[in-house]
């Protein structure tokens, strides 16, 4: 897979990669490193308040974040795969969640993104590449053009035509469908 030695050295390194998601190309970065994800928000321009997602390629991925067992029945309907879940954390910082109580989270079944994860081993921010309030980027090339210099994991996108769908666990309210 072209790009995921250099991708996986910048993660630990706390710097942002790009990489193909279910839909859209995706920018992500270690959601432990504070420094990482300011530094991911500012090439967005995304104000660190609308909190981010953190993806990943296995349930277990999740605990540090969320109290998988409380809502395992429910996440499972939906993973693997390209579904998001907003659930409620007392663990996740700041930077990740924003100015909200809860916590966006998904188990993906994209190959890129499970190959990233396992090697990086763990979950990774995950926010659509595009500028705030600009259409999501579908292509190598505007990834490229939008953010240079950015180690990209290359590779095709999955088969949604847009972001995953973002869901409450707890009152099932559609936040993107």
């Amino acid at each position: 897979m072209n790009g995921l030695d250099e991708a996986l050295v910048d993660l630990k390194q706390g710097k942002v990669i790009a990489y193909p998601s279910e839909g859209v190309w995706g920018l992500g970065c270690d959601p432990v490193n504070e420094e990482a994800v300011y530094r991911l928000l500012k090439l967005k321009n995304r104000p660190v308040s609308k909190g981010l997602i953190l993806v990943g390629s296995k349930l277990e991925q999740m605990k540090p974040y969320v109290n998988i067992n409380k809502y395992k029945t429910k996440l499972i309907t939906k993973w693997p795969g390209p579904h998001t879940w907003i659930v409620p954390t007392r663990t996740t910082p700041f930077w990740i969640r924003g100015n909200y109580d809860s916590v966006a989270v998904r188990v993906s079944n994209h190959p890129i993104i499970i190959e990233i994860c396992n090697k990086f081993g763990g979950v990774m921010v995950s926010t659509s590449a595009n500028m705030k309030g600009k259409k999501p980027v579908t292509t190598q090339q505007e990834v490229e053009e939008l953010f240079e210099g950015l180690s990209i994991v290359e590779g095709c996108l999955g088969t949604l035509n847009s972001p995953t769908p973002i869901q409450d666990i707890q009152t099932d309210k559609w936040i993107r469908e």
